[in-house]
């Protein structure tokens, strides 16, 4: 049976030509339209687009046109937009036409920081009567532009306006993954309104799921500990089914229970933890051949052997090549041999499919699933996202009050952590800005309008040429951080130099030199950050396998690891927090 694809990740499936698009034809067109979803995925470019929308047929045309427009806005190109979006007026045939048609409008003018216009297009809009994927399209944009308008005026009626979208859109999504995000937005949202609006909101609604949401935003807040928690335990007993409690963990406490006074104990399930004896079998999933091999499957294969070496384990490794097997095939293989762990694998999908085969094999794996994870499976966050986080976490631990993020515009995971970053910074009731420039050697002329002088941080996710170069550009009043993208394992370079002043978050191993980190850039001399975080994640594993019981016994111990100090986080995730130098000192 096909997994069913949820709406806010659901991919448009395409036709592949022999050579390209341009060469599809109009037949092709119509199956590839036929397969698509105007507000689905963009998987062309908008010369692909253009193509597809020139060879397709009279009742393909507004959805080709819809999805032209799409493209053309994305890559900045407004004027071509604006003619397809009044070509698209032009061609509606029915209202709801007409207003998918407006719901592309608004999406430029938001693009073109016109958000007062774009919330007047979109409140013409008849949602009710969109198709699912529109309607969930509308959603997430109306929520967005009204979220950008609150930042921009702290007006909390858009602030409230942008959670209420989220909270319908959670109506249409159904996978545990798609419903996680978007509780997750709502509740980011909502932390950023001021708590006297909050309470008028929650006088004013009639809807359980919103007044939920609303108490449960003034209840965290609340600074004394005690006092919370008896707010959260009335809050459990009252919205038990509540969407938060699917991303925050509320349970109701009776009071005349004995509380257990056991603050040395971390807080993990039982059944997460493993022992592995003597002589243990333990199975690695990875890509060994094709196109992963040299940038995934061999840096963890040398991480796992080294760390086995240099800690004189005697364990009975075995490796799978998943390019070669599937992942059912090598499970059922695991089942019957008497594998006690799994290390492994690190790409998503691998991730997702060992899970779906319903495996009870401990295991440790480089990646997050997208499906139900077993209760005694752990998991390295070696994403942008986790990166943009720890980032923000640092910032506001240096006590700065203000922060702006520099990326590159087209550089999808800067956007990601830089997304990450201002979720995690905004949970602190503090608010960040967002700069984007194209081209390092123009950085000054397009970060002109970018507020530098009025920020205490600034987190510069950018390469190590593009850090140097924007570098001169920060006032000096502002402290610049600076994480692994920056930095490829070279200590007092002279690019290190260059950032003198900046603080660096990386990899302990990579910080300070060693013989293990010489033999490694021997072995692997073009490695760069993602291919060093995949060796140290795959060496920590082993350390951490060996240590997951001595972790559990007490919450106040840290295993030292080349990826940073671990220690066991929520919902499975190993937690690593990396080492922060002050760049040009001697180490």
């Amino acid at each position: 049976m096909k997994a069913k694809k949820s709406i806010l990740s659901m991919a448009l499936a395409t036709a592949v030509c022999i050579s390209s698009i341009t060469g599809c034809s109009s037949d092709t067109a119509t199956r590839t339209l036929a397969s698509s979803n105007a507000f689905g995925n963009l998987n062309l470019s908008v010369q692909e687009y253009q193509k597809l929308y020139s060879n397709s047929e009279e009742k393909d045309q507004f959805k080709a046109l819809t999805l032209l427009a799409r493209s053309q806005i994305v890559a900045g190109d407004y004027a071509h937009a604006n003619e397809s979006i009044n070509e698209m007026f032009s061609k509606a045939k029915n209202d709801v036409q007409k207003d998918q048609a407006s719901i592309v409008l608004a999406m430029m003018q938001s693009k073109q920081g016109y958000t007062d216009d774009a919330i007047a297009t979109l409140k013409d809009v008849n949602y009710k009567a969109l198709p699912r994927q529109a309607l969930s399209y509308f959603l997430i944009l109306n929520s967005n532009i009204n979220n950008l308008q609150f930042q921009k005026t702290k007006n909390p009626e858009n602030g409230i306006y942008a959670f209420k979208n989220q909270a319908t859109l959670l109506k249409l999504v159904d996978s545990k993954n798609d419903r996680k995000k978007v509780i997750e937005k709502s509740v980011s949202i909502l932390s950023a309104i001021d708590e006297k609006s909050l309470a008028s909101a929650l006088s004013r609604s009639n809807n359980e799921i919103d007044k939920g949401f609303y108490e449960y935003s003034i209840i965290s807040r609340t600074s004394n500990d005690e006092l919370k928690q008896n707010l959260l335990n009335d809050f459990a007993k009252r919205y038990s089914d509540h969407p938060v409690t699917e991303v925050v963990h509320i349970e109701p406490v009776d009071e005349q229970d004995n509380v257990k006074e056991s603050n040395s104990i971390a807080n993990v399930d039982s059944k997460a933890i493993f022992t592995l004896p003597e002589n243990a079998k333990i199975a690695v999933l990875l890509p060994l051949s094709g196109r992963f091999a040299p940038s995934v499957g061999e840096p963890a294969k040398l991480g796992i052997l080294t760390a086995l070496k240099d800690r004189n384990i005697k364990a009975n490794v075995v490796f799978y090549d998943t390019n070669k097997e599937s992942i059912s095939q090598i499970v059922a293989t695991l089942k019957a041999n008497g594998t006690k762990l799994i290390l492994g694998p690190i790409l998503k999908p691998e991730v997702t499919a060992l899970n779906n085969t319903g495996i009870k094999i401990p295991s440790i794996v480089f990646n997050e699933s997208e499906t139900v994870r077993p209760v005694n499976q752990w998991y390295f966050d070696l994403g942008p996202n986790y990166e943009g986080s720890i980032a923000a976490s640092k910032i506001f631990a240096d006590q700065k009050q203000s922060a702006v993020v520099i990326s590159k515009n087209n550089d999808q995971n800067a956007k990601r952590s830089a997304t990450a970053f201002k979720h995690t910074f905004a949970k602190t009731k503090l608010t960040s800005n967002f700069c984007l420039y194209n081209s390092a050697s123009n950085a000054k002329k397009e970060l002109s309008n970018c507020p530098l002088s009025e920020v205490q941080a600034v987190y510069l996710n950018a390469s190590t040429n593009d850090a140097v170069s924007i570098k001169p550009i920060i006032p000096a009043t502002a402290q610049i951080y600076l994480t692994d993208k920056s930095y490829m394992g070279l200590n007092n370079s002279s690019s290190e130099f260059a950032l003198k002043g900046a603080l660096l978050g990386d990899m302990p191993w990579l910080l300070t030199d060693s013989q293990l980190k010489e033999s490694f850039m021997k072995s692997l001399p073009k490695a760069n950050p993602q291919v060093q975080k995949i060796f140290a994640a795959a060496y920590d594993s082993v350390a951490f396998a060996y240590s997951i019981e001595q972790l559990a016994n007490n919450s106040e111990d840290v295993l030292h690891g080349l990826t940073g100090d671990i220690t066991l986080g929520q919902d499975g995730l190993i937690e690593t927090s990396p080492m922060w130098v002050e760049l040009g000192k001697l180490r």
